[in-house]
C-alpha cells in the first residue's frame, strides 16, 4: 500500500510538470516572435498592366468578392488595365499572416502573389491582435516585417489603419473559457482590455521611425469611416465586425483615391 501511494503521489507530480512544461512552451510558441526573412526582390512584371494586392485578415478575405469594385474606381481614371487579387485568412493575427508571405503552397499562401510583382500591396491586420490581446510589441514587430518585406519586394505597402469594429460583440459570442484567456493575455502582454487606440498610436509611430517611410502610403480610419460600425449609413454586417459591399464601396474608394493620387500626386483625387 505505501508503494502504491508514493507511486501515485509521483505520478500525480510528474503529471503536473509535464503539463506545466507543456503549457509554457504552448504560450511561449503563442506570444513568440517570428523570426525575420527577406522576401527578395523580383522585378516588375512585363506588361503595363497596374497590379494591386490585398492581404491580411478577414477584411482581406471578404473583399474578394468585391475585387471589381477597386479595379473600376482605377481603370475609370487611369488609362490601363488594372488587376486586383484579394486574399486573407479569417481569424488571423498579424504574425500569420506575415508567415503567410511565405507561403507558396496552401490555401491561404500569399507568395504567389507576391510573387507576381504587384505595384501595391494593401494590408489589412490588426483586429485579431487586438482581440486576442497579443500586445503592440508582438503586433508592431509583425507589421514591421510585413512592410519591410514588401518594400525589398519593389511592393508599396498601403497600411490600412486598424478599423473600427464593435469589438465588444466579439467577446459578448464568446465562452467563459475564452474570457479567461483574453484577461490572462490582457496581463501578460501588459495590453488593457479595452483599449484598442494603443494598437494604432504605436503602429503609427512604428511607421514614423521606418527608413522607407515615405514609400507607405498610411490610410486613417477617419479618412473613409470615422464613425465605424455605428455610422448611421449602415456599412458593416449584422455582426458590426465586417463590411457588406456598401462599406468596401465606401473604402475601396477611398483606396483608389490614394493610389490615383500616387500615380499622379498632382492631381487631386479625394
Amino acid at each position: 500500500m505505501k508503494f502504491l501511494k508514493k507511486y501515485s503521489i509521483s505520478t500525480i507530480f510528474l503529471f503536473i510538470f509535464a503539463s506545466f512544461i507543456f503549457i509554457y512552451y504552448e504560450l511561449a510558441n503563442y506570444y513568440s516572435f517570428a523570426e525575420e526573412k527577406v522576401i527578395g526582390h523580383n522585378g516588375k512584371h512585363a506588361n503595363d498592366t497596374l497590379k494591386i494586392i490585398m492581404i491580411g485578415d478577414s477584411w482581406a478575405a471578404y473583399h474578394a468578392k468585391y475585387d471589381s469594385q477597386l479595379k473600376s474606381f482605377l481603370e475609370s481614371r487611369l488609362n490601363k488595365i488594372v488587376t486586383v487579387n484579394s486574399k486573407g485568412s479569417v481569424g488571423a493575427k498579424t504574425k500569420a499572416i506575415y508567415s503567410n508571405m511565405f507561403d507558396s503552397i496552401s490555401y491561404l499562401g500569399t507568395k504567389k502573389m507576391i510573387d507576381s510583382s504587384p505595384e501595391y500591396a494593401i494590408i489589412f491586420a490588426g483586429i485579431n491582435d487586438a482581440v486576442a490581446k497579443m500586445g503592440t510589441k508582438n503586433y508592431c514587430y509583425h507589421y514591421d516585417l510585413i512592410i519591410k518585406n514588401l518594400l525589398s519586394a519593389g511592393i508599396r505597402p498601403i497600411v490600412i489603419d486598424m478599423p473600427q469594429v464593435d469589438y465588444k460583440a466579439v467577446y459578448q459570442r464568446e465562452n467563459n473559457i475564452q474570457k479567461v484567456r483574453h484577461q490572462f493575455s490582457s496581463w501578460l502582454t501588459n495590453a488593457p482590455l479595452w483599449s484598442f487606440d494603443i494598437y494604432r498610436k504605436e503602429l503609427k509611430l512604428t511607421i514614423r521611425q521606418e527608413v522607407s517611410r515615405n514609400q507607405i502610403i498610411y490610410i486613417p480610419s477617419s479618412k473613409w469611416n470615422p464613425k465605424g460600425y455605428a455610422d448611421p449609413r449602415k456599412l458593416y454586417l449584422e455582426d458590426h465586425i465586417h463590411l457588406n459591399k456598401k462599406g468596401y464601396l465606401l473604402l475601396d474608394s477611398c483606396i483608389a483615391s490614394y493610389i490615383l493620387s500616387d500615380i499622379h500626386p498632382t492631381h487631386d483625387f479625394q
